[in-house]
């Protein structure tokens, strides 16, 4: 049995599953609880719009109820982009789509779940047929040539895609995944043709499966333990016996057990950061830009969490693959960039005391934010920053941003708040600090996960303290870099140590 016939029969499986589901949905007075006006939500206005096109079809919407489809789906469309309640009650709905005097019951049901399987058909042949899904289609197309008799072109168009794998210099899992497939026709091509002679191409499979299974197993390790750094999970067998014959073959494979080898260190060297990244570099061409991004991922996280972890002298080693990586656009999504990269980098970039860099990326990537930023938050935040880490203190207040305070961005805004009226010495930090504690203990529990409570309170407490000691106290810096090192959930921990150690 093939790899793809299991794939689809998983499919078949799922839609079963999704059907099952599509009809207890349906039970709803309200059009707008179905599964069904989920699915239409989550799809594009264009989508949206060309599946209007293809139902409106007879070569694509022929059933006997093709009609009814087109006019409930089209009702649909007319009620967006808010999908009111009121357009989209059933009752409504029916004596629209139905010229029945009376509601006949589960009609309407049925038609919605017609509708729900057309709409899935449409979709997923969209989704295999896009242009980035071209190898996959034409492996298969081999394997239907194959099964239809005529093995000879078959066996034409498969040589054909091994050829092209041969010559994609660039790796990748999709790459690894593609030739264990080709490899695979190969085999049943061979078997149909048997002549009692030769391997079948047997061997040949073998090796393009361990070459994928060991390649995604080190991937889903690395993944496994940048998780297990976060959160308390138990350690998982390496079972490497066979791994080193294939980092022989495979330059992906390789760096992926070297990031490997740096996540299982609890305390790896800055110099081992930056000889991975040397080593990136010169097998760049061997390598598909999203492996790239991947891996340059696995390297910013890590350093990341040492630097939370108290280690500060990787900050710049950090603000370096930050830049390298901006400038190769591995941090970017088709040119733009996330809010918490956007900014991540700037507190990273002035931690490194770059307050040019940062201030000139702040303003070069304000409008490439993906979502946007209309009230200009992020940008106001960053510029914030920026002044707070030049010692500009009131200029940093002048600039703080307003934030809803049941967002995650508010907790932040108020967290720096604090630490420029830390460092004014100012009279309203007890109140601010009493103000902010208020806040998460007896208004934030409602919309803050308790680790993220737990994670400003003991930001308070470390700050407090902070507050009150006496300058040139080593005894009390000592204890307060002792305190915040013990703390698992600790907001602003980098710089609450470098207050704590300049105490001393």
């Amino acid at each position: 049995m093939s790899i793809l016939f299991k794939l689809v029969q998983n499919y078949s499986n799922e839609f079963q599953e999704n059907r099952t589901l599509l009809l207890a949905c349906t039970e709803l007075q309200l059009m707008t609880k179905t599964y069904l006006l989920e699915v239409i939500k989550a799809t594009t206005p264009i989508k949206q719009q060309e599946m209007a096109l293809l139902l409106a079809s007879p070569l694509f919407n022929r059933g006997g109820n093709a009609k009814d489809l087109a006019k409930l789906y089209q009702i649909i469309l007319d009620a967006a982009p808010d999908f009111s309640e009121d357009l989209l009650s059933k009752e409504k709905v029916y004596f629209q789509v139905f010229s029945d005097k009376s509601i006949v019951p589960r009609k309407l049901d049925k038609l919605i779940s017609d509708l729900n399987k057309v709409l899935r058909t449409y979709t997923l042949a969209k989704r295999y047929l896009s242009e980035s899904n071209e190898k996959q289609q034409l492996v298969d197309w081999a394997n239907w040539l194959r099964e239809s008799g005529l093995a000879e072109r078959s066996k034409q168009l498969t040589t054909k895609l091994k050829t092209s794998e041969n010559q994609e210099k660039a790796e990748s899992l999709e790459q690894y995944r593609m030739n264990l497939l080709i490899a695979e026709e190969e085999h049943e091509w061979e078997s149909v043709n048997n002549q009692a002679k030769g391997d079948l191409n047997i061997p040949e499979v073998i090796s393009r499966l361990d070459m994928f299974f060991y390649s995604y197993r080190t991937e889903l390790l690395n993944r496994y333990l940048l998780q297990q750094k976060v959160a308390q999970l138990p350690n998982l067998e390496s079972g490497d016996a066979n791994i080193l014959l294939f980092q022989q073959k495979s330059d992906l494979l390789k760096i992926s057990k070297r990031v490997n080898d740096l996540l299982n260190n609890d305390l790896p060297t800055i110099e081992e950061f930056h000889d991975l990244m040397q080593d990136l570099k010169a097998k760049e061409k061997n390598l598909s830009f999203q492996t790239l991004v991947q891996f340059y991922a696995y390297l910013r996280s890590s350093c990341s969490l040492l630097i939370n972890g108290g280690h500060l002298d990787f900050i710049p080693t950090l603000h370096e693959i930050h830049k390298d990586n901006l400038e190769r656009r591995y941090i970017l999504v088709n040119g733009e960039i996330t809010h918490s990269s956007y900014l991540n980098l700037v507190q990273i970039a002035t931690r490194a005391k770059d307050y040019e860099w940062a201030l000139k990326f702040t303003e070069d990537y304000k409008a490439l934010i993906i979502g946007g930023d209309e009230d200009n938050f992020f940008y106001g935040f960053n510029i914030a920053q920026c002044h707070f880490a030049e010692g500009k203190f009131e200029e940093a207040l002048d600039h703080l941003p307003d934030a809803p305070s049941s967002s995650h961005y508010h907790q932040m805004v108020r967290r720096l708040e604090l630490k420029i009226y830390f460092e004014l010495k100012s009279d309203l930090l007890l109140y601010k600090l009493d103000a902010f504690r208020k806040y998460i203990e007896r208004t934030a529990h409602k919309t803050i996960a308790a680790s993220y409570r737990t994670l400003n309170l003991n930001f308070l407490n470390i700050l407090l303290q902070l507050s009150q000691s006496p300058p040139k106290d080593k005894a009390r810096s000592a204890l307060l870099v002792e305190r915040i090192e013990e703390k698992k959930l600790l907001a602003e921990r980098t710089w609450l140590l470098e207050k704590a150690r300049a105490l001393g």
